[in-house]
């Protein structure tokens, strides 16, 4: 807390210095409307207000008694905040690791998962102009262009948001086309690692009563790592369409595309682990940095020091370099009708995406994915008055298709995993709001959701073993007299997204007999030179499940004067169970939340001051976490299970100062109290190196006993217990016609764990992460010219610790400095 103290007050002197000469740093984080039609006018001494739908209509945020952070798109560009990973900039409570893969993992107080699993639900719902995305990835990644706002609700969505949303929501929504205006802008930046970033829009009167909106951007940077890895290279584009023929009726409609490429993310080994002699493991540092990257011929060297289980030899170099080829397109309709009884709304929705890429999962060499998934929704609602009751009530239609082929190349073990997955959904949810008095309301609301999943898939492993599968199989020290760990004994698996294929290349390398077939079933190929063999498993994973649960929320809220509201809440929250594709565990059941919370929200001193308070208790049951373990047989599987019970306790602080003309400063703490009441993991050698006190069940899994670890007592995962965001901003006019703006904001993280084996290196440090920009520009803001610079502690921080089953240790880190300038104009 010292470390935290010190560098408060190196910001506060360095913004005092600022503005002795004039100009006071800032955090550009005072969040704009969504458009010029829903922006309450202020004036330029107050705090503007920011408009938001997260519940069903058009408000205040000042207003909504609901725990939300909202980030204007004027401020998303000033902030540099130009992907998912970025908001945590703005939210405290928000965390983004970036563990490899396509799929994004969100977490919000430590409610969250982390998987590169297609078919797992995220626990904070994304969704993308008002449509739930069943997947974390794709389009929320890449949305961040001619944006309205980003709305990020805290807390579960039970009610009128979000599909199984127990952690919360994060809600894109693009700028939408105006009706009468024809207007449009850009905003081109170039910076250091040849980074590239542009977006473009135009908004057309095509008649009296329509508009049409066209955007696009494109992002490049080189790769942040020596293998040319986290990188950038992404191009999208969308279209919207607006026809209102009165004031009762209006329809949009809306269309977009998205491209993937590059190497994707990246990482650096951090060190390995090797067997103490007593049934413990010892670490042993990597010597490389945080930019080394996984495919270098350092990082390589490294590698190749390091056994693989169950081959037990040394592992070979990275088989490819890795590459993001992924595409996503959607077309949506908003349709909203005002009648007699209220106002009806209809959106419609179908999303694709298809996934080609190669990557480095955890310390595994290149997976390949073979995706495609297709999602159709309609969310139908009416939301009126009666007498003094506000209601909305409404129904959800969800339903994906997933077809997918993908192997998880660990060398010495090949996953191959052909699969189709469904999902069907619906809901029926309502919400009232009764005014009871002038300055008093009660809510009441409550959703029925039904899920149905099923699953159609086959897993084949191909598993080299040192001698023999077990019981035949010779470990460490005798799988050196063996000749398992002597160079070119044992084969190193490519990758093959069929069996037929490994097979032909075992056969045609001279690793199996020349007469061997792929047969269905379970086969054991030895291997010609008699030190080992192979293994061939057959996994049929055909299941189907159905999930149903009412969610509730009760609330009132307390007009205490006419700036200031309170509000207590309790609410509820459910994730359906899931199918997985693993050998013996293919199912999990749904979790559970129970939010507790108590806000206020006021302004004070005629507009300048804002300053809101949240104080939160959640009780979570069963929640769905993601970790390595082993199946019966003894082979490695990444498994959904689910945890006991864990405790969420905390308060969070939102305030918001504008002392004179042109000066904003804010700050956002967020204090985390998270603790596993009930977490046991279950796993075998070698795969049981876990820092949590464990028991023996009596249980077996590929000849080794099965170890009960409990970690209890442990906090949750990217929970840190203290979060601050500081920041300030200063418009110093330069003349009649120009303006200088001075921004500066800085981000603490208080230390937290990043995996669930709560090994020393899986602890995060805390950290600072400072950025500043300086710009000059119009005062009718036709134009503005920034320089910026983010990341000015130039550290490279681990958002995603990993250990892999291999027995090595890596991380995946933020970006290194950057710096440029960017160009901006609207007309």
């Amino acid at each position: 807390m010292q470390k935290f103290v010190r560098h408060a007050a190196h910001l506060s002197a360095s913004c005092l210095v600022l503005a002795l000469c004039g100009v006071t740093p800032a955090q550009a984080q005072q969040v704009a409307a969504a458009s010029a039609a829903t922006e309450t006018p202020a004036d330029d001494s107050g705090i503007t207000d920011i408009v938001v739908t997260a519940q069903r209509k058009v408000e205040s945020a000042q207003r909504a008694a609901i725990a939300i952070d909202a980030v204007a798109g004027d401020a998303l560009i000033s902030r540099g905040i130009t992907n998912a990973s970025d908001i945590t900039k703005s939210v405290p409570a928000l965390s983004v690791p970036a563990s490899g893969g396509g799929i994004a993992s969100i977490f919000i107080r430590g409610v969250g998962n982390i998987t590169t699993s297609s078919y797992n639900d995220p626990a904070v719902t994304p969704s993308y102009d008002g449509v739930v995305l069943g997947r974390g990835g794709g389009v929320f990644g890449a949305a961040f262009y001619d944006l309205a706002r980003v709305e990020v609700l805290k807390g579960p969505q039970g009610i009128l948001y979000g599909r199984n949303a127990t952690g919360g929501a994060v809600n894109i929504i693009p700028a939408r086309p105006e009706i009468g205006r024809t207007s449009g802008g850009f905003n081109l930046s170039y910076g250091n690692y040849s980074a590239i970033e542009g977006d473009a829009h135009i908004n057309l009167a095509t008649s009296e009563n329509t508009a049409l909106r066209i955007a696009g951007a494109y992002s490049e940077h080189d790769g942040y790592n020596r293998d040319g890895t986290d990188d950038a290279k992404r191009g999208s584009v969308r279209a919207q369409f607006l026809y209102e023929p009165s004031t009762d009726l209006s329809v949009r409609l809306g269309a977009d595309y998205t491209h993937v490429g590059g190497k994707g993310i990246g990482g650096s080994y951090i060190g390995g682990f090797a067997p103490d002699g007593s049934g413990g493991y010892t670490f042993f540092p990597s010597g490389l940095d945080a930019s080394e990257g996984f495919n270098t011929a350092a990082a390589n060297a490294f590698r190749k020091s390091n056994l693989g289980a169950p081959a037990f030899a040394f592992l070979g170099a990275m088989n490819s370099d890795p590459k993001a080829d992924s595409t996503y397109w959607g077309l949506n309709a908003e349709v909203n009708w005002q009648t007699s009884i209220g106002k009806v709304t209809v959106i419609p929705a179908y999303r694709q995406s298809s996934d080609h890429s190669l990557f480095y999962g955890p310390a595994f060499n290149t997976a390949k994915t073979n995706e495609k998934v297709n999602q159709f929704s309609l969310e139908a609602r009416l939301a009126g008055k009666a007498g003094i009751v506000d209601y909305v009530v409404g129904a959800f239609l969800f339903n994906e298709k997933i077809k997918a082929q993908n192997e998880y190349n660990q060398e010495f073990v090949l996953p191959i995993q052909d699969y189709r997955h469904t999902t069907d959904s619906y809901a029926l949810f309502g919400q009232l709001t009764g005014h009871v008095a002038d300055r008093f309301r009660l809510i009441g609301g409550a959703r029925f959701t039904h899920d149905k999943k099923s699953i159609d898939g086959l897993i084949n492993n191909f598993i080299t073993f040192c001698g023999a599968p077990p019981p035949g199989l010779i470990t460490p020290p005798g799988s050196f007299a063996q000749g398992c760990a002597a160079p070119g004994t044992i084969p190193h698996f490519p990758n093959f997204l069929n069996t037929g294929d490994t097979i032909n290349w075992l056969k045609s390398n001279g690793w199996i007999a020349s007469t061997s077939t792929d047969q269905p079933g379970y086969q054991v190929f030895p291997l010609v030179n008699g030190v080992g063999a192979i293994l061939k498993t057959y996994n049929p994973v055909v299941d189907s499940r159905s999930y149903s649960r009412v969610t509730w929320k009760a609330s009132a809220e307390f007009d205490a004067g006419p700036s200031s509201l309170l509000y207590a809440t309790v609410e509820s929250g459910y994730r359906a169970g899931g199918l997985q594709m693993t050998e013996s565990v293919t199912s999990y059941k749904p979790e559970f939340i129970t939010a507790y919370s108590i806000g206020s929200k006021n302004r004070f001193l005629h507009n300048r001051l804002q300053l809101n308070l949240e104080g939160f208790l959640w009780k979570y049951k069963d929640q769905q976490i993601t970790y390595f373990t082993v199946d019966t047989s003894g082979t490695l599987i990444s498994s959904n299970v689910n945890a006991g019970k864990a405790t969420i306790k905390g308060l969070d602080a939102d305030l918001v100062a504008k002392p004179m003309t042109g000066t904003t400063l804010n700050a956002k703490v967020q204090y985390l109290d998270t603790k596993y009441d009930d977490l046991h993991l279950y796993t075998a050698s070698p795969r049981d190196n876990f820092s949590c006190p464990f028991t023996l069940t009596g249980a077996s899994a590929g000849g080794a006993p099965v170890k009960d670890f409990n970690c209890s007592g442990n906090p949750l995962l990217f929970s840190p217990k203290w979060t601050v965001n500081l920041g300030a901003e200063q418009v110093v006019p330069l003349g009649h016609d120009l303006e200088l703006v001075a921004n500066i904001d800085t981000a603490w993280r208080d230390s937290q764990w990043g995996a669930f084996e709560y090994l020393a290196f899986e602890k995060i440090p805390a950290y600072w992460t400072t950025d500043a920009a300086l710009t000059v520009r119009s005062a009718n803001g036709g134009w503005s010219v920034t320089g910026f610079i983010r990341n000015l502690e130039k550290q490279r921080r681990d958002l995603s610790p990993q250990s892999s089953p291999l027995g090595v240790a890596v991380g995946h880190f933020s970006a290194p400095q950057t710096y440029g300038v960017r160009l901006s104009a609207s007309f």
